[in-house]
């Protein structure tokens, strides 16, 4: 396929998002900034997201279009969409929020003035389904301290929501990171290496609308297997989201170039969080034991019946 090489990739990951697809194409196709192109990863859906992106790619040569053979899980196809990029900048984009005009050049504008920056990004406004504005609170990610394990601390202490994600990010430092780890709150691992490699900005305008209906992920995080099938594409896969976390963030710290000081004071927060969340590690550690007895003892009445109890309704990890 013939692209032209544009400054900025969006990257727009879809599953099934008929119901808002339009809507969030035409406001991020109506960005002030014209010098992006859209790149959109298909995971196999069996609605009519296919027929509405091949008609945005017939109106619009900046789209591009990808379909998975198989519903490859939400977290590798939002990897497989940046893989995918050109451009210096990306950003992904959900197929059901919204941007405001504005929103790409804001962002491009403190990438463009300030190569300490990594990560640009909006203040976020919550909307439902019909585009009503929810009252609800988002501290935000406005990390510009110049200390790299201030800024990994941070990350590896909040626990609210992940928009920062779908600011504008420097291509070759997110290509310098594992991207987001296919386990649910896998985009925290993301940030936690983003941090490491320069500031983050929040500008403070709400230019990103997140829409929470009944149909979003983060409304569907009491049933195990549902989750760590719509994160991996496997249902049958083991699922510890605080235990995977948790190495991750050590992995990042001893793997970072911090001097040996920072790397204690974190590995300190680290086990600060562990502490602070035992019971959800001793839930993690119940609930592998059993899975893998599981697999050795497949026919066993009731170790089967507790995994399946769990896999139905299990609370995943709230971080």
């Amino acid at each position: 396929m013939n692209r032209k090489n544009r400054r900025v990739s969006i990257g727009l990951p879809v599953y099934n998002g008929e119901r808002f697809l339009r809507e969030t194409l035409d406001s991020l196709l109506a960005q002030t900034c014209p010098d992006f192109d859209l790149i959109i990863s298909d995971n196999a859906s069996t609605d009519g997201t296919e027929e509405i992106c091949s008609a945005y790619v017939a109106k619009d040569q900046r789209v591009h279009y990808f379909r998975n053979a198989t519903n490859i899980g939400v977290d590798p196809n939002f990897n497989r969409v940046f893989e995918l990029s050109t451009g210096d900048y990306f950003k992904w984009a959900s197929a059901d929020d919204l941007c405001k005009p504005e929103h790409l050049a804001r962002c491009l504008a403190v990438l463009d003035n300030d190569d300490t920056v990594v990560l640009a990004s909006t203040k976020t406004r919550f909307i439902d389904e019909s585009g009503k504005i929810l009252d609800i609170d988002d501290p935000g990610w406005d990390l510009r301290s110049d200390a790299a394990h201030e800024r990994l601390r941070y990350v590896i202490h909040a626990g609210h929501w992940m928009n920062a994600t779908f600011g504008l990010m420097r291509a070759d430092a997110l290509a310098k990171t594992r991207l987001i780890a296919s386990y649910p709150k896998g985009d925290y691992r993301l940030l936690a290496e983003l941090s490491l490699r320069g500031k983050f900005v929040e500008i403070p305008e709400y230019l990103f609308f997140r829409r929470i209906h009944p149909g979003a992920s983060s409304q569907n995080a009491t049933n195990l297997r549902w989750t760590t099938e719509f994160h991996t594409g496997d249902g049958g896969r083991l699922c510890l989201p605080f235990s995977n976390l948790s190495v991750d963030y050590l992995i990042t710290i001893i793997k970072s170039e911090l001097s040996v000081r920072y790397k204690l004071f974190l590995v300190g927060s680290v086990v600060r969080r562990i502490w602070w969340g035992h019971r959800r590690l001793l839930e993690e550690l119940k609930i592998a034991l059993i899975f893998y007895w599981n697999r050795v003892y497949p026919k066993t009445p009731r170790t089967k019946a507790g995994m399946e109890a769990y896999q139905t309704k299990g609370k995943v990890d709230e971080n």
